[in-house]
Parts: structure tokens; sequence; C-alpha cells
């Protein structure tokens, strides 16, 4: 029994410490591309799952409980089950790992065996069982088996979770007019081996069975399974078993026995609160890359070890670059705005970094605007003002030399992606070789072109942060 005991519990807490951490988790496509010191996404969308994780819950049990102490064996299964109540509140802290905590109200039942039951007095049950309490409290880490091996599923009707728990049992109320008398049994009026007995003569010394009744506290521990259903986004009904181990002596009686132990099956009801974003369970966000590019890049930068580790994605290194050369980083823009956002500027200075390490090339700042936004005159100076403000940070706040940097701006007559056309709200860069000849200034292309004043007033508040998101 202790080997099995032992076994179940160790495969437990295996399955805590495998599971995959999936708050602020991203997943990605296995082909998906990373330059070097920028995060732009080669994968149509992302799916990640929001960081306000899991609700907390209570639940209600009732059922049985059934005592594995010395003696029950030899007494009926079901005179020795006694009803059983459980508060439990919890907290899931990924779709597969969460805790608990569990209050229990335990009535048990412990037995006296007797070769001789036949002949003693119906003062006690001729079957010497005595009635006492167990309140009992538990710190349980509950594993989701069905997360943990298929996947998180917002809407899973079943599931099956495994617990392992420590925590401290108070016996106490035992049956002390019972319990008295067991401990000097007596006969009824009877004749036993033709020796006549009255009523109340004590039995043979070695027959008695001395129970201690003073309420005490003992270390506990269990291990056991829940089966639940899930019947709407608020209440799931479960049958959860355990198997409950503690002190020989918790039923009063000692046996040249290290512990005891007893099980219980209960039914119950859970109802889950609704957490800081408003919902009952994990969420699931869904972006398109450029649209939300800022917020994939934060996130990705707090997981960048897991996810390299995990997608060993392709590192394209500034090496063997060339003229004419686009770089891979690239700096995009919410729909029709011009600021730089803080986590587009790491690509910003991923540039200045390389022009520091590469002091033979000059590179061209050319910006862009996607072509089914807005229209062309629009998008031309949409385009030349992100590029604008690229060369302002990387002149003002990275110290590049405006000698190596030249501007230039092609509206949405020229679509470098393609593929996305989210993806050409965006200023590239080129490489140039290094000349002293190279200047900051370029023609303005825009010169020409007359936009009204509801046009003009728009351009003007492009810069602004205080937008919508897009």
């Amino acid at each position: 029994m202790k080997k099995t005991i032992l076994t179940f519990g160790i495969a437990a807490m295996g399955m805590m410490t495998c599971m995959q951490a999936q708050e602020n988790t991203l997943t990605v496509p296995a082909d998906t591309t990373l330059a070097s010191n920028s995060y732009l996404l080669e994968a149509d969308t992302i799916d990640y799952i929001s960081d306000k994780v899991q609700n907390w819950y209570v639940g209600l049990s009732i059922g049985g409980s059934y005592s594995m102490g010395e003696n029950t064996r030899f007494g009926n299964f079901f005179d020795m089950t006694r009803p059983s109540f459980q508060l439990q509140v919890g907290r899931n802290f990924y779709p597969q790992f969460g805790l608990r905590a569990t209050l229990s109200y335990l009535p048990q039942r412990g037995r006296a065996e007797w070769s001789t039951s036949e002949y003693l007095e119906k003062y006690a049950q001729q079957d010497g069982n005595y009635d006492f309490q167990i309140g009992a409290g538990f710190l349980d880490g509950v594993v989701d088996f069905h997360s943990a091996l298929f996947g998180y599923k917002e809407k899973r009707r079943f599931s099956l979770k495994g617990y392992l728990g420590l925590g401290a049992i108070y016996v106490f109320g035992f049956d002390k007019d019972k319990t008295d008398w067991l401990k000097h049994p007596t006969y009824k009026d009877c004749t036993v081996d033709g020796v006549h007995h009255n009523a109340g003569d004590a039995l043979n010394p070695g027959y008695g069975y001395t129970v201690n009744t003073h309420p005490y506290w003992y270390f506990a521990g269990h291990v056991g399974l829940i089966a639940d259903v899930r019947l709407t986004d608020a209440w799931s009904v479960n049958l959860d078993a355990s198997f409950n181990g503690t002190d020989d002596g918790y039923n009063g009686m000692r046996y040249r026995r290290v512990y005891d132990s007893y099980v219980n099956l209960m039914l119950g009801a859970m109802y889950k609160f609704k957490n800081q974003n408003g919902e009952r369970s994990v969420k699931y966000a869904h972006y398109n890359n450029k649209d939300v590019v800022d917020e994939l890049n934060r996130l990705l930068d707090e997981t960048a070890d897991s996810l390299k580790e995990a997608r060993n994605p392709i590192i394209v290194p500034y090496e063997n670059v060339s003229y004419n050369e686009m770089l891979q980083t690239t700096v995009s823009f919410y729909i029709d705005k011009t600021f730089v956002t803080d986590a587009q500027k790491r690509n910003v200075k991923s540039v200045a970094q390389f022009m520091e390490n590469h002091p033979n090339f000059d590179v061209v700042i050319t910006g862009y605007a996607d072509v089914q936004t807005a229209y062309p005159k629009y998008n031309m100076m949409l385009s030349q003002k992100r590029a604008q403000a690229v060369y302002e940070i990387l002149t003002q706040e990275y110290g590049v030399d405006p000698n190596r940097l030249s501007m230039d701006y092609k509206g949405d007559e020229e679509q470098p992606f393609e593929m996305v056309n989210e993806w050409n709200r965006a200023v590239v860069f080129y490489l140039k070789p290094h000349t002293s000849a190279f200047k900051a200034e370029v023609e303005d292309k825009a010169d020409d072109i007359k936009l009204n004043s509801h046009e003009s007033n728009r351009l003007n508040q492009t810069g602004s942060k205080d937008t919508r998101r897009p």
C-alpha cells in the first residue's frame, strides 16, 4: 500500500512540473523568421493568451467517507461509511495548473472486532462500532490532465483533473459511552461453556479495547481525481475521489501501524467567478501582425528566450550585406499615423547600431504608405513625414551622423510588401556606399501637391499618440 501511494504521489507531482506555462505565451508558426534586433514577423496571424488567466471559484460537495483503520474490514461496508461534506476555494493560475484550499467535515466510524460478540451485553452495539468526528483542511495543487495533454480548449465539456495536497485533521467528538464500555466489555445473561454469566459480568482480561478519546491534531496528506463536467460558463458539477493518509492513532486506536487512512467519494457543484476581464475562462487574443506590431514586439521581447528554444526561429545576421540591399529591420506605423512607438524605437536603435558597426555603409531612409488607405497625394505626404520622424530619432536620439543618412519617400506608388497590404505602413532602410557627398536633403516630391484644409488638418494630427488603435 505504501509503495502504491508513493508511486501515485510522484506521478502527480511530475505532472505538475511538466505544465506548459501559457500566460503571456505566443503561438507562432514554425516558419516564423526574426530579423536580428528586430521583431518583424512573417506570419499571417498570431494568437496569445491574455495575462488575466483564470478567475476564482468556489465549490460545495457532499458524499461518503470510509475509514480504513483497525478492524473496519470486518464490518458491513455501508454501515461503516459515513456522510461527508466539503467546501473548496481555488484558482487556476494556468489552464493546466492551479491551487485550491478545502475544508471538510467528516463523521467517521471506528470498530473493535469481537470474536465473542454473541455473548456481549447489548448496552453497546455488539459489533463494536463507535463514532467520532474529523475536521480536515488541505492545500492542493490541481492538474488539468486534458489541458496538459491535449491543449487548452475554452469550451471543453469534460475534463479529468488530479490533485496532491498536504494539510491537517482535527479529531474530536468520540462517543464516550461506547468507548468507555469497549474498554471494559460485559456479558449479557448467558451460559458459555457450561459457565453461567450474569448480565454486567466483565469479560476476561484481554477482550477490552482502549480508545483514546482526547481531541488531537494530526498531519495528513491526500491524492485524488476529479471528473468535472461543465454545464454553463459559470457552473459545473464534479465527482471527487480521494485517498487520505494520516497518523495511525487518528481513530483513537493504535495497532503496530505507521499510518491509517480513509477514502472519500463526493459529488459537488462549482461556481466560477468572473475575472478582471469580465470573463469566466481563459481567453485567446487574436491580432493581425502589422496592426498591433508594438504589442507583439512587447510580448516577443518578454518571451524571446522561450520562443527561440521552442521554435528555433531563423536569425538573419547583418553579415555579408551588399550595396542597394534593404535591411531586414523595418519600422512599422499605425494606420494614418507618423509617430514612432516605443516598441518600434528598438528597431530604429538597431539601425543606429548597424551603422556604428559598419562605417562603410550609408543608409537611405525610405517611407511608404499602404495603397488601400487614403489616396496618392495624401499618402505621399504621409510617407514623407514617416521618413522624417525616423530621421530625427536617428540623428537626435542616437547620434547618427546626418551626412550618412538620406531620405526618400514613395507614398503608395511602390509597395515593398506585396503580400500583406498593412505591412506597407512602414519605413525601410536601403544601403549605399559611404561617401562624404551623401546629404540628408533631397528634392521635396510633395512640394507641388496641394491639400485642401481638411486634408492638411488631418495630416498635421498624424503625429499624435492620443489616437485610436488601428
